[in-house]
């Protein structure tokens, strides 16, 4: 953990409607002094999905790269690919959607990255021995780097409740069969008529599981351990995740995998409370905010500053997120985390003012 062992974590604030002064908030409380000079930084982003409006947009982070670019640190934003069928599943599509949401290198003035590959394929495994996940599948681009700001939009989710740093960190940097283990522990649909018949799914599937029988793809249920290597292989759909975990569970294991994503690192987090909508950034819809735009919080601790952030929206607007999804409990993610140590949930809320 890279939070302060103190009884309480430090969380900065700076309201919205002071978001042009971020340059000097960065500068004023040192945010950023603990990166060195020449030290590759990955700055996990999510670039939104092709359709939506609510991801963090480029120019809301430039003072942060610009700042990292001035003390001569090395960063480059990065994302993992998806699980589900889309634009993002594969590194050219995300790369695509990436530059028509302005992430471009002549943009952002730094180079993007698709942590784990061109296909989701490319991980390393972290050993961490948690109740769910003993070993996650972090992203190689992401494992690799020393140092990490997880750059966030805190917004609704139908499985966490709410996703700030702490789901960022965890269903973010996980390869495509990283997500898969904390989406599902059964096998996967079979859609016959999709596939192409490239072997792929043969090929990679250590359990003898998948065969062609009378030219159509056949999946042996009872070999299936249901590791998602299949889905995360296939090019044309012929295998889909069956979402069979609940959300509690999937919390948990994102909990755990954020836990695999930071060991090792120096790390930062910066979360945007605007545009706050009902759903994840991922479902590539025009949504209407919940509540008016707060601000934007940065501390050294995951779950403190998403216990900030959750406090924050509803001290000041109910709990908005408990409204729209009802089924799930979004404090339980902020429990779980301080019992696994990501972080601690009690802070110290620090507002900025210019001096």
């Amino acid at each position: 953990m890279n939070a302060s062992m103190s009884t309480t974590s430090p969380v900065y604030f700076l309201p919205w409607n002071m978001r042009d002064q971020l340059p000097q908030f960065i500068y004023d409380q040192s945010l950023l002094s603990q990166f060195s000079k020449k030290q590759m930084i990955a700055l996990k982003i999510h670039f939104g999905e092709r359709g939506g409006n609510g991801h963090v947009k480029p120019a809301s982070i430039k003072p942060i790269i610009k700042h990292l670019l001035k003390q001569k640190t090395r960063p480059f934003l990065t994302d993992t690919n998806t699980i589900y069928s889309g634009p993002r599943k594969d590194a050219l599509g995300h790369l695509y959607v990436a530059a028509q949401h302005g992430y471009s290198l002549n943009r952002v003035q730094v180079p993007i990255i698709i942590a784990d590959g061109l296909t989701g394929n490319d991980y390393i495994s972290v050993d961490i021995n948690k109740p769910h996940i003993a070993s996650a599948m972090i992203g190689a681009g992401i494992a690799h780097s020393p140092a990490m700001i997880a750059i966030s939009h805190f917004k609704g989710h139908v499985l966490g409740g709410f996703g700030g740093a702490i789901k960022n960190l965890g269903m973010g940097c996980a390869s495509r069969q990283g997500k898969f283990q904390m989406h599902s522990n059964t096998p996967p649909n079979v859609h016959a008529a999709n596939c192409s018949h490239c072997n792929q799914c043969i090929s990679h599937c250590a359990h003898q599981a998948l065969s062609f029988t009378e030219d159509l793809i056949t999946l042996d249920r009872a070999a299936c351990v249901g590791c998602g290597e299949c889905v995360s292989h296939c090019p044309s759909d012929a295998l889909s995740l069956l979402w069979s975990e609940d959300a509690m569970r999937v919390q948990e294991k994102y909990c755990e995998y954020a836990f695999a994503a930071i060991q090792n690192k120096t790390t930062f987090y910066f979360n945007f409370l605007n545009h706050i909508t009902e759903n994840c950034d991922c479902r590539g819809l025009k949504e209407t905010p919940l509540c008016p735009d707060i601000g934007i919080l940065a501390s050294p601790d995951p779950v403190a500053i998403d216990q900030a952030c959750f406090d924050m929206v509803c001290n000041q607007h109910g709990d908005i997120f408990k409204q729209v999804h009802p089924h799930t409990n979004p404090a339980h993610q902020l429990d779980y985390a301080r019992q696994i140590g990501l972080g601690q949930c009690n802070y110290n809320l620090i507002p900025w003012s210019p001096k």
